[in-house]
């Protein structure tokens, strides 16, 4: 029996292996992202991804800050081979700006540790006011929320409730298929633009309280 190597298949035979290649992933769907829409899917696979690392070991994070959180993503992405920054100078400093293959694919990411509605929803703004632009190519955002205390489900609850209570224009909201709980998805038309901006809303388990040392 002859021995196949990597080169013996197409583009397409690997990309239907990736599922059961482990460490592979979803790097087929990187590589091949043509559309702002293909980008933008597997940016929130990966993103999916680091977060639940986050959440493993949240003891490990008690003590850091937004930055520190926002940077470790960066970081992660870098190394799947994005063009990702932490703090670069949007419209101001935006928390996580991430660039595709092609220039004009750009996502922009505000993270917030949560403390109050307020609080986020100046987050919120900065994201939709100061740092995008509605325009074809960048009409996606996201808010990461870092969701120290618990019961993290009714934190996005209230802070989906709460930015609902804003009647934005043109606003509406939707779940998350596979985070319903903690992820939910809103979509509003953009001041600058003019066009419909979606943003994915992220609440990312940090709490850490264990009853055991007490």
């Amino acid at each position: 029996m002859t021995d196949l190597s990597i080169q013996d298949f197409t583009i397409a035979q690997l990309r239907a292996m990736a599922p059961v290649i482990p460490g592979v992933g979803p790097f087929f769907e990187r590589l091949l992202a043509s559309t702002y829409e293909e980008f933008v899917c597997v940016l929130y696979k990966d993103i999916d991804t680091i977060l639940s690392g986050f959440q493993e070991n949240p003891e490990l994070l008690k003590e850091d800050g937004e930055d520190r959180l926002s940077s470790e993503i960066k970081r992660s992405l870098k190394l799947l081979g994005y063009i990702a920054t932490h703090d670069e100078k949007i419209g101001g400093h935006s928390d996580l700006v991430v660039r595709g293959k092609k220039p004009e694919f750009l996502w922009i990411g505000e993270a917030k540790i949560h403390s109050n509605y307020d609080y986020l929803f100046k987050g919120f703004q900065q994201l939709t006011t100061r740092y995008t632009t509605g325009d074809v190519n960048q009409d996606r955002g996201g808010m990461i929320i870092y969701i120290k205390n618990n019961d993290a489900k009714n934190v996005v609850v209230q802070w989906r409730a709460h930015l609902k209570a804003k009647a934005l224009a043109d606003y509406a909201d939707d779940d998350c298929l596979e985070r319903p709980d903690f992820v939910f998805y809103s979509v509003h038309k953009h001041e600058r633009s003019g066009t419909p901006f979606k943003v994915k809303h992220i609440g990312v388990i940090l709490s850490f309280d264990p009853k055991d040392r007490r």
